[in-house]
C-alpha cells in the first residue's frame, strides 16, 4: 500500500538471526527509496521499521512522512505552550491536516490559511471540524493581520513560500520563527528585510528525509512514532482524505491524484480477482 513515500507492508517470514520481528508485523521502511511498487521482497531487518498492526492501512502508509513532519515542525521549533498560537499556509494539505489535529491534541491554537477556490465554506467547515481554530483565505490580508495582532503566533509554516511567505512574516510577533517545508507556488521566497530583522525573525528549512537520514532507528524516532501511534489510536489523527484504488486501475489513481486533488491512493490490488488471472 502506497503513495509516492508513503507505504506499509506485513511481515510474512523471518530469517533465524532476526530479533525484533515477527511474522504478520506490520512494518514500513526505515527510509527514503525502499522501492515499494512490488508486492514482495526480501530484505534487511535494520530497513523496515515496526508500527502497530491495529492502525488503519491508510493510516500505517501515510504514517512516517506527513504526520511526522508535521510533529517534528511543532516540537523542534520554538513549540507553542497549550493555548499560545500558531500559523500555517497550504492548511489543507496532508501535513496542514496533521498540524491542525497535532495541535489540538496538545492545547495548541492555529491559524490556517488557505487558497480562494469555488466551494471554499465547504473547505473552511472541514478544517475547522478536525480541530482548526481560524481558517481564512489568503485574500483575507487585513482580517488576518488583525486577528493575528490580538492572537500573536510566534510559529509559522511555509509550505507555499513565493510570496506567501510574506503574509506569514507580518502576523508572527518578535523573536519568532518561520519554517520552510515546501514551495507550491514555485516562486523564490520573499523575505523583507524590515520583517526579518526588525521582529528578529529566525528563518528555518525542513525535510523529513533528511531528519530520517539522521535520525532512524533511534530513540528519538521511536519516540516520535509512539506518539504519533498514540495520536491515531486515541482518534485525536486522522488519516488525509484518500481514495483506494487497485494497481490495475492506475488510470483512475492517477486521474484521482492529478486533477481532482485526491492527495492519497490506498493499492487494493491484492483484493482485486484481476491480481491472479482466470
Amino acid at each position: 500500500k502506497q503513495w509516492y513515500q508513503r507505504r506499509v507492508r506485513a511481515v510474512l517470514e523471518v530469517g533465524s538471526n532476526v530479533r525484533d520481528l515477527r511474522p504478520g508485523d506490520t512494518v514500513i521502511p526505515a527510509y527514503a527509496g525502499f522501492g515499494t511498487w512490488r508486492t514482495h521482497c526480501v530484505t534487511e531487518e535494520t530497513s523496515v521499521k515496526k508500527i502497530p498492526s491495529n492502525l488503519s492501512v491508510a493510516a500505517s502508509a501515510m504514517f512516517a512522512v506527513n504526520p511526522c513532519t508535521a510533529y517534528r515542525m511543532i516540537e523542534d521549533y520554538q513549540k507553542p505552550s497549550p493555548g499560545g498560537w500558531m500559523i500555517q499556509n497550504g492548511a489543507n494539505s496532508g501535513v496542514g491536516r496533521a498540524v491542525i489535529q497535532l495541535s489540538r491534541a496538545q492545547g495548541i491554537r492555529t491559524v490556517n490559511i488557505i487558497r480562494d477556490r469555488e466551494n471554499v465554506e465547504d473547505l473552511r467547515r472541514e478544517l475547522l471540524d478536525i480541530g482548526a481554530d481560524v481558517v481564512f483565505t489568503s485574500s483575507q490580508r487585513g482580517e488576518m493581520e488583525d486577528f493575528c495582532k490580538e492572537n500573536t503566533p510566534r510559529l509559522a509554516l511555509n509550505m507555499v513560500g513565493g510570496r506567501e511567505t510574506i503574509q506569514l512574516l507580518k502576523c508572527l510577533g518578535e523573536n519568532s520563527h518561520l519554517v520552510t517545508y515546501g514551495a507550491m507556488s514555485n516562486s523564490p521566497m520573499s523575505v523583507p528585510f524590515g520583517l526579518q530583522v526588525f521582529k528578529d525573525i529566525t528563518l528555518h528549512s525542513y525535510w523529513m528525509t533528511r531528519w530520517t537520514k539522521k535520525h532512524a532507528r533511534t530513540e528519538l524516532e521511536d519516540e516520535m512514532f509512539g506518539r504519533i501511534a498514540e495520536f491515531y489510536q486515541s482518534g485525536e489523527l486522522t488519516p488525509t482524505p484518500y481514495k483506494e484504488n487497485s494497481f490495475h486501475d492506475f488510470a483512475e489513481a492517477l486521474d484521482n491524484a492529478y486533477k481532482v486533488k485526491q492527495l492519497f491512493v490506498v493499492d487494493k490490488t491484492l483484493s482485486d480477482p484481476r491480481s491472479f488471472g482466470e
